[in-house]
Protein backbone atom coordinates (compact mmCIF):
# COMPACT_ATOMS: atom_id res chain seq x y z
CA UNK A 1 0.00 0.00 0.00
CA UNK A 2 1.30 3.44 -1.18
CA UNK A 3 1.68 5.71 2.24
CA UNK A 4 -0.75 8.43 2.68
CA UNK A 5 0.56 12.58 2.02
CA UNK A 6 1.32 13.56 5.48
CA UNK A 7 -0.81 16.55 7.39
CA UNK A 8 1.89 18.69 7.55
CA UNK A 9 2.44 18.43 3.95
CA UNK A 10 -1.68 19.04 3.10
CA UNK A 11 -1.42 22.49 5.77
CA UNK A 12 1.08 24.02 3.67
CA UNK A 13 -0.08 22.87 0.49
CA UNK A 14 -3.45 25.05 1.57
CA UNK A 15 -1.55 27.82 3.11
CA UNK A 16 0.06 28.35 -0.12
CA UNK A 17 -3.16 28.82 -2.43
CA UNK A 18 -4.77 31.30 0.61
CA UNK A 19 -1.56 33.39 0.30
CA UNK A 20 -1.89 33.19 -4.03
CA UNK A 21 -5.67 33.93 -3.53
CA UNK A 22 -4.94 36.80 -0.55
CA UNK A 23 -2.21 38.30 -2.88
CA UNK A 24 -3.98 38.24 -6.38
CA UNK A 25 -7.47 39.78 -4.14
CA UNK A 26 -5.41 42.25 -3.14
CA UNK A 27 -4.63 43.16 -6.41
CA UNK A 28 -7.36 43.49 -7.85
CA UNK A 29 -8.18 45.54 -4.93
CA UNK A 30 -5.65 48.14 -5.83
CA UNK A 31 -6.00 48.33 -9.43
CA UNK A 32 -10.26 48.83 -8.51
CA UNK A 33 -9.47 51.79 -6.19
CA UNK A 34 -6.75 52.95 -8.88
CA UNK A 35 -9.84 53.12 -11.42
CA UNK A 36 -12.12 54.38 -8.99
CA UNK A 37 -9.66 57.51 -8.32
CA UNK A 38 -9.33 58.42 -11.35
CA UNK A 39 -13.07 58.01 -12.17
CA UNK A 40 -13.68 60.48 -9.04
CA UNK A 41 -11.13 63.08 -10.25
CA UNK A 42 -12.81 66.29 -10.83
CA UNK A 43 -11.19 69.08 -12.99
CA UNK A 44 -9.76 72.21 -11.07
CA UNK A 45 -11.53 75.53 -10.34
CA UNK A 46 -9.56 78.07 -12.16
CA UNK A 47 -8.06 80.28 -9.13
CA UNK A 48 -8.37 84.20 -8.93
CA UNK A 49 -5.42 85.58 -10.61
CA UNK A 50 -4.59 88.58 -8.94
CA UNK A 51 -2.11 89.57 -11.14
CA UNK A 52 -4.97 89.66 -14.30
CA UNK A 53 -7.46 91.57 -11.41
CA UNK A 54 -4.90 94.28 -10.53
CA UNK A 55 -4.10 94.86 -14.21
CA UNK A 56 -7.58 95.00 -15.71
CA UNK A 57 -8.18 97.39 -12.30
CA UNK A 58 -5.41 100.02 -14.05
CA UNK A 59 -7.65 99.69 -17.38
CA UNK A 60 -9.65 101.91 -16.03
CA UNK A 61 -8.49 103.47 -13.23
CA UNK A 62 -7.35 107.37 -13.30
CA UNK A 63 -4.42 108.51 -14.16
CA UNK A 64 -3.89 110.86 -11.84
CA UNK A 65 -5.15 108.68 -9.30
CA UNK A 66 -3.64 105.19 -9.88
CA UNK A 67 -5.80 103.77 -6.92
CA UNK A 68 -8.76 104.71 -7.99
CA UNK A 69 -10.98 104.26 -10.94
CA UNK A 70 -12.95 107.40 -11.36
CA UNK A 71 -16.82 108.20 -13.08
CA UNK A 72 -14.99 108.40 -16.88
CA UNK A 73 -13.51 104.97 -16.03
CA UNK A 74 -16.48 103.59 -14.27
CA UNK A 75 -18.53 104.01 -17.23
CA UNK A 76 -16.42 102.61 -19.38
CA UNK A 77 -16.27 99.32 -17.20
CA UNK A 78 -20.26 98.88 -17.35
CA UNK A 79 -19.91 99.57 -21.01
CA UNK A 80 -17.72 96.82 -21.34
CA UNK A 81 -20.17 94.53 -19.48
CA UNK A 82 -22.80 95.80 -21.87
CA UNK A 83 -24.14 98.05 -19.61
CA UNK A 84 -25.37 101.60 -19.91
CA UNK A 85 -25.08 103.89 -16.92
CA UNK A 86 -29.37 103.78 -16.89
CA UNK A 87 -29.34 99.97 -16.49
CA UNK A 88 -30.46 99.28 -12.80
CA UNK A 89 -27.91 95.83 -12.67
CA UNK A 90 -25.46 98.82 -12.39
CA UNK A 91 -26.53 98.91 -8.60
CA UNK A 92 -26.43 95.00 -8.39
CA UNK A 93 -22.87 94.57 -9.50
CA UNK A 94 -22.02 98.04 -7.14
CA UNK A 95 -23.69 96.07 -4.31
CA UNK A 96 -22.12 92.58 -5.14
CA UNK A 97 -18.57 94.31 -4.56
CA UNK A 98 -19.39 96.45 -1.90
CA UNK A 99 -18.32 99.59 -3.34
CA UNK A 100 -18.99 102.48 -1.24
CA UNK A 101 -19.52 106.01 -3.87
CA UNK A 102 -21.24 106.18 -7.30
CA UNK A 103 -19.09 106.46 -9.83
CA UNK A 104 -15.80 105.61 -7.99
CA UNK A 105 -14.60 102.59 -7.28
CA UNK A 106 -11.05 101.66 -5.07
CA UNK A 107 -8.40 99.55 -6.03
CA UNK A 108 -9.38 97.82 -2.15
CA UNK A 109 -12.76 97.84 -3.41
CA UNK A 110 -12.41 96.31 -6.92
CA UNK A 111 -9.73 93.30 -5.39
CA UNK A 112 -11.81 92.76 -2.43
CA UNK A 113 -15.25 92.54 -4.60
CA UNK A 114 -13.79 90.98 -7.76
CA UNK A 115 -12.38 87.91 -5.47
CA UNK A 116 -15.33 87.80 -3.94
CA UNK A 117 -17.39 87.59 -6.89
CA UNK A 118 -14.74 84.83 -8.09
CA UNK A 119 -13.80 86.97 -11.25
CA UNK A 120 -10.65 88.41 -12.25
CA UNK A 121 -11.82 89.55 -16.02
CA UNK A 122 -14.56 90.81 -18.14
CA UNK A 123 -15.66 87.73 -19.41
CA UNK A 124 -16.50 86.50 -15.90
CA UNK A 125 -18.17 89.03 -14.72
CA UNK A 126 -20.04 89.01 -17.63
CA UNK A 127 -20.69 85.17 -16.94
CA UNK A 128 -22.05 86.47 -13.74
CA UNK A 129 -25.17 88.31 -14.92
CA UNK A 130 -27.84 85.33 -13.91
CA UNK A 131 -26.57 86.05 -10.10
CA UNK A 132 -27.10 90.18 -10.75
CA UNK A 133 -30.61 89.17 -12.24
CA UNK A 134 -31.20 87.33 -9.37
CA UNK A 135 -30.97 90.27 -7.07
CA UNK A 136 -34.28 91.78 -8.76
CA UNK A 137 -35.93 89.07 -8.26
CA UNK A 138 -35.25 87.74 -4.58
CA UNK A 139 -36.94 89.83 -2.18
CA UNK A 140 -34.37 89.58 0.80
CA UNK A 141 -31.07 90.52 -1.87
CA UNK A 142 -33.24 93.07 -3.39
CA UNK A 143 -34.50 95.03 -0.09
CA UNK A 144 -30.48 94.97 1.02
CA UNK A 145 -29.46 96.13 -2.12
CA UNK A 146 -32.20 98.78 -2.01
CA UNK A 147 -30.97 99.86 1.41
CA UNK A 148 -27.57 100.03 -0.03
CA UNK A 149 -28.67 102.32 -2.62
CA UNK A 150 -28.92 105.13 -0.19
CA UNK A 151 -25.28 105.58 1.36
CA UNK A 152 -24.19 104.92 -2.30
CA UNK A 153 -25.66 107.26 -4.40
CA UNK A 154 -26.07 110.42 -2.05
CA UNK A 155 -23.13 112.70 -1.67
CA UNK A 156 -20.32 111.19 1.14
CA UNK A 157 -20.76 114.83 2.76
CA UNK A 158 -24.50 114.91 3.31
CA UNK A 159 -26.75 112.74 5.38
CA UNK A 160 -29.59 112.99 3.36
CA UNK A 161 -30.03 112.47 -0.31
CA UNK A 162 -31.85 115.18 -2.83
CA UNK A 163 -34.95 114.94 -3.64
CA UNK A 164 -34.24 115.04 -7.58
CA UNK A 165 -31.78 112.13 -6.89
CA UNK A 166 -34.58 110.35 -5.25
CA UNK A 167 -36.99 110.52 -7.69
CA UNK A 168 -35.31 109.19 -10.75
CA UNK A 169 -33.61 106.40 -8.52
CA UNK A 170 -37.31 104.82 -7.10
CA UNK A 171 -38.38 105.36 -10.67
CA UNK A 172 -35.63 103.00 -11.72
CA UNK A 173 -35.82 100.81 -9.21
CA UNK A 174 -39.38 100.62 -8.26
CA UNK A 175 -41.45 102.25 -10.59
CA UNK A 176 -41.95 99.11 -13.41
CA UNK A 177 -43.28 96.96 -10.03
CA UNK A 178 -44.95 99.74 -8.07
CA UNK A 179 -47.19 102.14 -10.57
CA UNK A 180 -47.77 104.24 -6.92
CA UNK A 181 -44.41 105.49 -7.32
CA UNK A 182 -44.81 107.65 -10.30
CA UNK A 183 -47.96 109.61 -8.48
CA UNK A 184 -45.23 109.60 -5.56
CA UNK A 185 -42.62 111.07 -7.99
CA UNK A 186 -46.00 113.53 -9.31
CA UNK A 187 -46.15 114.46 -5.80
CA UNK A 188 -42.39 115.40 -5.18
CA UNK A 189 -42.39 117.40 -8.35
CA UNK A 190 -46.10 119.09 -7.48
CA UNK A 191 -45.80 120.13 -4.14
CA UNK A 192 -42.48 120.05 -3.14
CA UNK A 193 -42.87 119.18 0.50
CA UNK A 194 -39.39 118.57 1.18
CA UNK A 195 -35.62 119.64 -0.31
CA UNK A 196 -34.43 116.32 0.93
CA UNK A 197 -35.17 112.41 1.53
CA UNK A 198 -33.17 111.01 4.80
CA UNK A 199 -32.99 107.46 5.48
CA UNK A 200 -35.85 106.44 7.13
CA UNK A 201 -37.99 108.28 4.43
CA UNK A 202 -35.68 105.92 1.95
CA UNK A 203 -36.04 102.72 4.11
CA UNK A 204 -39.26 102.95 4.43
CA UNK A 205 -40.67 104.21 1.06
CA UNK A 206 -40.33 100.36 -0.27
CA UNK A 207 -42.27 99.23 2.18
CA UNK A 208 -44.67 101.65 1.95
CA UNK A 209 -45.01 101.36 -1.66
CA UNK A 210 -45.66 97.57 -1.89
CA UNK A 211 -48.84 98.54 1.17
CA UNK A 212 -51.94 98.57 -0.04
CA UNK A 213 -53.17 101.96 -0.09
CA UNK A 214 -57.03 101.17 0.30
CA UNK A 215 -56.37 100.55 4.28
CA UNK A 216 -53.59 103.35 4.68
CA UNK A 217 -53.40 103.71 8.64
CA UNK A 218 -51.97 107.82 9.47
CA UNK A 219 -51.39 106.43 12.96
CA UNK A 220 -49.27 103.94 11.69
CA UNK A 221 -45.38 104.80 12.21
CA UNK A 222 -45.47 105.93 8.47
CA UNK A 223 -43.10 109.15 7.89
CA UNK A 224 -45.20 112.29 7.64
CA UNK A 225 -44.11 112.86 4.29
CA UNK A 226 -45.76 109.66 3.30
CA UNK A 227 -49.10 111.08 5.21
CA UNK A 228 -48.91 114.28 2.98
CA UNK A 229 -48.87 111.91 -0.56
CA UNK A 230 -51.88 109.61 0.59
CA UNK A 231 -54.10 112.97 1.83
CA UNK A 232 -52.85 114.57 -1.46
CA UNK A 233 -53.90 111.93 -3.38
CA UNK A 234 -57.24 111.92 -2.21
CA UNK A 235 -57.43 115.31 -3.08
CA UNK A 236 -56.68 114.49 -6.90
CA UNK A 237 -59.87 112.09 -6.58
CA UNK A 238 -57.41 109.26 -6.60
CA UNK A 239 -58.89 107.31 -4.19
CA UNK A 240 -57.05 104.66 -2.26
CA UNK A 241 -57.49 101.84 -4.68
CA UNK A 242 -54.19 100.45 -6.44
Amino acid sequence: MGSKPSSTASVDSNSSKRKRLNTQSSHNNLQFERKTSRTNIKPSVPQFNTQQCEQLFQLYADPDLPETITPDGTKQFFEDLGLSIEDVLIFAIAWKMSTSTMGYITKQEWMSGMKELGTDSIEKLKAKRPEFDKVFQDTEQFKQMYRYTFNYVKNTDQKCMDTETAVILWTMLLGDRFPVVHEFASFIQEKAPVKVINRDQWNSFLDFVSTDLSSYDESSAWPVLFDEFVDWRREKGNGMSE
